[in-house]
């Protein structure tokens, strides 16, 4: 009987372990949505400008509250416990509510809640800027990751070519064909390639450190490749670009960026931030005008409740101490000028990013079709000459230049297709989009 259970009990537990195996290697598999939704979730600088934002939010709410009235009241009790006489004339109480109203003050409180409110947006559009750049970190990672997987497999194929030429020329040495000095080149050649992919994969490890870091990820896991041919049509609408569509090109996403780029957003709140500070320094030159109302309450046993005293009064107060106001506006107009200048000068540096980001994303757009057209022949030159070495039609020295050119070509084409996707992503960032549509539909 046991024997008759023996085979159904093992193919369901390797049925179990195969469906169990394939969800958990579902669930390795990382796409770049995911890791982008990580690294958001991860981030605690994110988290950081997050707050700051609430932070913010309540400044804004706390200057708001102060243009309302300000509301007061205090209330005491006492009671003379050596009087002779009885309760009602030995205990007293009052109370006294109180309102003031400030009904000028220069416009003073008016510009620091609008300060206030500008204060929020900037913060707003800090945290903006802090997750466009989180994600465009995590796709400089996802990228690099898959570049550096790239060049593992690369440099793998350049030592089995290695080998491959090894084995063919212990073979041709042992009977004489070629010297040994052409063998020992192939040694040293192979040991080489070696050492190349041990420094691959310690690259593709310090890349998935940094990926796993980065989206807070534990463990191993796998990332969906790139189809590069959906990039076919993009790439074949740059080859077609003059200079003419080129200058146009970066000047609409200067364009873009003018309208989305959130530093270029937050340079612009500072300054208007600056030039309300110079209002408000101006106001120290106005007086302030305040209006209150208090009304007073007594209670006495014998009497019960009654009002006590009420005033209406209207007060006014002014600095004469010109000279500081004058040092306080002056301070405020430097700031306010500063402030100017800096958003100038960001302005200047992100045109000239983007001019330089648009030549990165051309020439690399531009390089993968001839990196692609440079691996071909080269694959193609060293199938040739590796089957004339077999047949001692070539020499070692032919086959180990063919091998370079595939090797170079290969990397080139790595290079070249990474490139162009960290292109798109440097662009992305410096708009100040999360995603590639627009900088693609610009394209034309």
């Amino acid at each position: 009987m046991k024997r008759v259970f023996r085979k159904p009990v093992h193919a369901l537990l390797a049925l179990v372990l195969f469906v169990f195996a394939g969800s958990a290697s579902a669930q390795d598999v990382l796409n770049l949505a995911s890791v982008r939704q990580l690294a958001l979730s991860s981030s605690l600088s994110l988290r950081k400008a997050e707050l700051a934002c609430e932070t913010a939010l309540l400044a804004s709410k706390a200057q708001e509250y102060q243009r309302l009235p300000s509301l007061g009241a205090s209330a005491g009790a006492a009671l003379d416990y050596l009087s002779d006489k009885g309760l009602s004339d030995a205990f007293n109480a009052s109370a006294k509510l109180s309102v003031s109203q400030s009904v000028f003050d220069g416009g003073r409180l008016a510009a620091l809640s609008e300060s206030s409110s500008l204060e929020l947006r900037a913060a707003a559009e800090a945290a903006r800027a802090v997750r466009v750049g989180v994600l465009g970190q995590a796709d400089s990672a996802y990228y690099a990751l898959l570049k550096t997987s790239a060049n593992v497999a690369s440099a793998s194929s350049d030592l089995e070519a290695a080998n491959l030429r090894l084995g063919i020329a212990r073979a041709k040495v042992d009977s004489g064909v070629i010297a040994a000095s052409d063998y020992l080149q192939a040694v040293s050649e192979a040991a080489s390639r070696e050492t190349a992919l041990t420094k691959a994969r310690k690259s593709e490890s310090s890349a998935r450190s940094r990926l796993a870091s980065m989206a807070g990820l534990s463990g191993s896991f796998v990332l969906e490749s790139v189809e590069f041919s959906q990039y076919d049509g993009l790439l074949s609408r740059i080859a077609a670009l003059d200079d003419q569509a080129e200058d146009g090109l970066a000047a609409a996403y200067v364009a873009m960026a003018e309208s989305g780029n959130p530093s270029l957003a937050g340079y612009d709140l500072a300054a208007r931030k600056a030039a309300i500070g110079v209002d408000v320094a101006k106001s120290a030159y106005l007086p302030t005008i305040t209006a209150g109302l208090s009304q007073g309450l007594s209670y006495r046993a014998a009497d019960g409740l009654s009002l006590g005293s009420g005033s209406v009064s209207l007060t006014g107060s002014m600095s004469l101490d010109f000279w500081n106001t004058a040092n306080g506006v002056a301070k405020a107009m430097a700031a306010a000028e500063s402030t100017a200048l800096e958003g100038a000068q960001g302005g200047l540096g992100l045109r000239l990013n983007i001019e330089v980001g648009v030549n990165d994303l051309l020439s690399a757009a531009r390089s993968i079709g001839s990196s692609a057209k440079a691996l071909e022949y080269s694959e193609s030159n060293y199938r040739n000459v590796l089957e004339r070495f077999r047949l001692s039609a070539s020499s070692a020295s032919d086959l180990s230049a063919a091998e370079a050119l595939v090797s170079t070509a290969r990397t080139g084409l790595i290079g070249a297709r990474y490139d162009f996707l960290s292109a798109l992503c440097d662009l992305r960032v410096l708009v100040g989009l999360e995603t590639d549509d627009r900088i693609e539909s610009a394209i034309p």
